[in-house]
């Protein structure tokens, strides 16, 4: 199981983090509906019922997304931001939801043997205008192929990076 750290930062600029350490992110379908993402939907299913059922937030069967979209339009905690971990005989997979950064910036880098997500969005909304951004950094157990690292986005926002393990 992957090792997180939890960060928020008020800056979008992260110390020691370099441009060429950025990781592609590639685009895909609904998550729920291309079947790229079939491996970790389960993961990430459990862990949307787990926050669902911290609020007391009634879920739709037919639309999980939506159920746990209104909770974080309620409430928009570190928290309350789904992420989910898998791991196989040749990968590891992180599963994070970024759909509130998609308009965004969002950047998967990839130093020192750990993995780091950033996001950072700024809405103007008349005279008033508001930033959020989160850090999240990841690293794995095992050893792990980082020069064959990928990432992927959903177009619903929700974004996977796959680690391959290196079998000895």
């Amino acid at each position: 199981m992957a090792k997180m750290e939890n960060q928020n930062t008020a800056s979008h600029e992260v110390p020691n983090c370099k441009e060429n350490s950025l990781l592609p992110i590639a685009e895909k379908g609904l998550f729920f509906h291309d079947s790229f993402f079939e491996d970790i939907q389960k993961h990430f299913e459990t862990a949307i019922d787990q926050i669902l059922d911290t609020w007391g937030e009634a879920k739709s069967v037919n639309d999980l997304m939506s159920s746990f979209t209104r909770v974080r339009e309620r409430n928009l905690q570190q928290e309350n931001q789904v992420m989910a971990f898998s791991e196989d005989d040749q990968n590891h997979k992180v599963v994070l939801d970024v759909h509130d950064f998609k308009g965004g910036d969002i950047k998967v880098r990839v130093e020192d043997n750990q993995v780091m997500v950033e996001g950072r969005v700024e809405k103007e909304e008349g005279d008033s205008k508001s930033m959020k951004s989160f850090c999240r950094r990841f690293s794995f157990p095992g050893k792990v192929n980082m020069e064959a690292m990928t990432s992927a986005m959903s177009s619903d926002g929700v974004l996977t990076i796959t680690a391959p393990k290196i079998i000895e």
